[in-house]
């Protein structure tokens, strides 16, 4: 059969502005989805090209095949022996496949090969046409699109992220006429909303970038991203521009046509922290604040603007005045705040509520104050510099900087008990035990802000989860799964050497019988610790290897790390896959022994040959050094040590019967075998190891 002619399709939905933090990722699952659409419709294409702006989802697909491939539909129906009666005609079983295949019997057995013991109906389908396939495609797709809220307009019935403007379809340089989405596609494109809002006819896929920026759009996501760094950096030459990504990323999103302009403030406002006026500009103005050659802030920004203004000037002085009016609310929040110190604000955090029926703000406090003397006692760290800085460390979501500025608490904090004359290590604990906020935000620097860190986050767990409000399916309304998360990378990255179980008892009895789970201590051992595998599994450690360790049972989460390393490790190894079968089989005859047995220590005298004795020998060296390396917690070490037991664990099974009808002799075997397997156990059950 001769190669299907191929193409290029371009894919375009024009919509209101979308959301500018997902508007990317909304691209790449709408190309996700037609690659997968196309494959499993058996059309093949050479390569998929996204384009993501505010206004349009855009895919370009190179040499898309004109029509999928043929295929092949078999059906079997009875079998031959049933298929004709004694008198050699067909049965109303054979004679009823054979209609539902369109064909008389008569046909239908012609077609029967010797081969098969049924009567089988092979029929060979077209494949088809990829202009009555692709308005489909892009339904069904524009359809699952993974949006967390839909938007319903007009009369139409489908709901999607924002409402839909035009939906245009192209492929081998001709439109496709369909009805998509309740509408019916369209043959022109549109520019820009201001500078070019006049209809595009487009006569070539291959010329939609080109074109498009013609009509100032931009609609490479890439290519607009890197324009606004290089025309922001440009414009605050020879200073430096702050920068965030994940704000870069938005301002992307929020633009088709950048230009970067170059804003100023008061340099009275210079007296605030940096980090406010930061804050301000960044995460409410989506401005860009400037940094002189010593890293210290300048009173001046860059803004993007999604237009060229013919009076750059009047719109900068535009944007300057939404920020000042910020400053200035920020200055009076700063000045108010500091009529009260963070200790009068304890008082008024007890009428702020944690959650319902676990008390205040006020009484999580008090509790996180409790936990973290404790864990900072067995930490040989200042417990009461640990309670003191735990009980202030919410006070700050009572200051009017806070309440305006969310994204500031804990730095507020930080910054108020600097001025009410805190030690500043504590000011610095209040303001770090936030870290991490999210997933790949950093740690706490202080050892003091890691404990009220883990502190808090283990309260939270244990009066949540106490309350039975587990997380559900994708829903976590109270951010268990992050809450977790941020505890376990405390714990692991930092090093800290904690014992889970203990703290999460600790807490519980501080909650006296407010809960109502009664297992809670399990319950959210069990849920940190399913949160730590999906953790280790997004690493690529597989989860034989992980559940290898946690069949031991440790309850401190940096030890069960350093297992986990060392198992990683054991795995590149050539007699990894041995040393784990071996130990399958130790396990099984183990289990095989019902009575206890009654030697506590080997006997060689029992021995008969030299397999057994060489292990025993190997096996009472390899127990020393293990037993050495244990002390310091070298398990990669021990794991390495054991490797070299493979060669003697291989012997002796070779020449050695375990299960002798000789009971002395049996035993003796059984209790060589049970201390090789509990040598191996000080690590990992590495009989679960799937090689």
């Amino acid at each position: 059969m001769l190669p299907h002619n191929t193409a290029d399709c371009l894919i375009e939905i024009l919509t209101e502005e979308l959301p500018p933090k997902s508007s990317l990722q909304l691209a790449k699952d709408f190309c996700e989805l037609i690659e997968t659409s196309l494959n499993k419709e058996a059309f093949t294409f050479d390569s998929t090209h996204i384009f993501s702006t505010p206004r349009r989802l855009a895919i370009l697909i190179k040499k898309l095949t004109s029509q999928s491939k043929d295929s092949l539909s078999e059906r079997k129906g009875p079998s031959k022996k049933t298929a004709v009666d004694e008198k050699g005609s067909p049965t109303p079983a054979a004679i009823g496949f054979a209609k539902s295949c369109g064909l008389t019997y008569e046909a239908l057995s012609k077609l029967q090969t010797s081969e098969s013991e049924w009567l089988v109906f092979k029929k060979t389908i077209p494949g088809q046409s990829i202009n009555q396939a692709l308005p489909i495609l892009v339904q069904q797709a524009l359809l699952v699109l993974p949006i967390k809220k839909r938007m319903r307009w007009g009369e139409g019935s489908q709901p999607f992220v924002r409402p839909i403007h035009a939906i245009f379809i192209m492929y081998n340089q001709l439109n496709l006429h369909a009805d998509v989405f309740g509408y019916p596609t369209c043959d022109l494109l549109y520019g820009h909303r201001f500078h070019a809002p006049a209809a595009i006819k487009l006569t070539s896929e291959s010329e939609y970038e080109t074109v498009l920026a013609e009509h100032y759009v931009i609609v490479s996501f890439e290519k607009r991203r890197e324009k606004i760094r290089l025309s922001a950096e440009k414009i605050a030459n020879p200073n430096h521009v702050l920068m965030d990504t994940s704000l870069l990323n938005e301002v992307t999103g929020l633009v088709e046509w950048p230009s970067a302009l170059l804003g100023s403030f008061d340099v009275d406002f210079l007296n605030l922290p940096s980090s406010v006026l930061i804050t301000a500009m960044q995460n409410h103005q989506r401005y860009f604040p400037i940094l002189d050659k010593n890293n210290q802030l300048l009173p001046q920004f860059v803004v993007i603007s999604n237009i060229k203004s013919r009076d750059e000037q009047h719109t900068i002085h535009g944007y300057e005045r939404v920020l000042r009016a910020r400053l200035k609310d920020a200055d009076f929040f700063y000045r108010e705040d500091q009529k009260l110190s963070l200790e009068e604000r304890l008082t008024p955090l007890k009428g702020v509520v944690f959650q319902e029926k676990l008390g205040s703000l006020f009484d999580k406090a008090e509790r996180i104050s409790t936990l973290s003397a404790h864990i900072a006692s067995v930490s040989k760290i200042n417990d009461k510099q640990a309670a003191r800085a735990a009980l202030l460390c919410k006070t700050d979501l009572t200051t009017s900087m806070v309440n305006e500025f969310p994204e500031l608490q804990g730095i507020m904090g930080g910054q108020y008990a600097r001025l009410n004359g805190e030690l500043p290590e504590i000011a610095q604990a209040i303001e770090e035990h936030y870290y991490p906020r999210f997933a790949g935000d950093i740690l706490p620097a202080h050892e003091m802000g890691k404990i009220i860190g883990i502190a808090d986050r283990i309260d939270s767990l244990v009066g949540t989860i106490g309350m039975n409000r587990l997380p559900t399916g994708d829903k976590d309304p109270y951010g268990l799964r992050r809450t977790a998360l941020g505890l376990l990378r405390i714990l692991i990255e930092q090093k800290i050497d904690l014992d889970l179980e203990d703290m999460l008892k600790f807490s519980a009895a501080s909650y006296a019988s407010l809960l109502i789970n009664k297992t809670v201590v399990q319950a959210v051992f069990d849920f940190i610790r399913e949160r730590l595998r999906h953790w280790y599994l997004e690493q690529g450690i597989t989860n034989d290897i992980f559940m290898s360790v946690i069949a031991r049972e440790s309850t401190h989460f940096q030890d069960i790390n350093q297992r986990i390393q060392a198992v990683q490790q054991f795995m590149r190894l050539n007699e990894a896959k041995e040393l784990s079968a071996a130990n399958k089989r130790i396990s099984h005859l183990l289990n095989q022994q019902k009575q206890a047995m009654t030697a506590s220590t080997i006997n060689p005298l029992y021995f008969e040959n030299d397999a057994e004795r060489d292990l025993a020998e190997q096996l009472k060296i390899k127990s020393s050094i293990v037993l050495k390396l244990y002390a310091k917690k070298q398990y990669d070490q021990i794991l390495l040590q054991l490797a070299e037991l493979n060669q003697p664990i291989n012997h002796f099974f070779d020449q050695v019967m375990v299960m002798t009808d000789d009971p002395l002799k049996r035993e003796n075997r059984l209790l060589l075998l049970a201390q090789l397997r509990e040598l191996f156990l000080q690590v990992a059950d590495i009989a679960l190891l799937q090689g």
